[in-house]
């Protein structure tokens, strides 16, 4: 199991990829709120909504943003 605190910080801008087939846009832009070693906790911005990731549900959609 991967200690998701040496990936993320609080206050982190991130990417979230959004795979709903009505999106207006594939990746929208987050804050990360909350770090913990097993789930991140980032909030959307456009929708004011807190996503949560876990390893091995989704967290493959959420990018730190300096990959962009």
């Amino acid at each position: 199991m991967t200690n998701l605190t040496h990936l993320f910080k609080v206050g982190q801008k991130v990417k979230v990829k959004n795979d709903d087939f009505d999106a207006r846009e594939k990746f929208s832009d987050a804050v990360v709120t909350l770090v913990e070693e097993d789930h991140v906790i980032a909030r959307e911005l456009e929708t004011d909504t807190n996503l949560h990731f876990y390893e091995g549900i989704n967290l493959e959609m959420v990018f730190p943003d300096y990959n962009f």
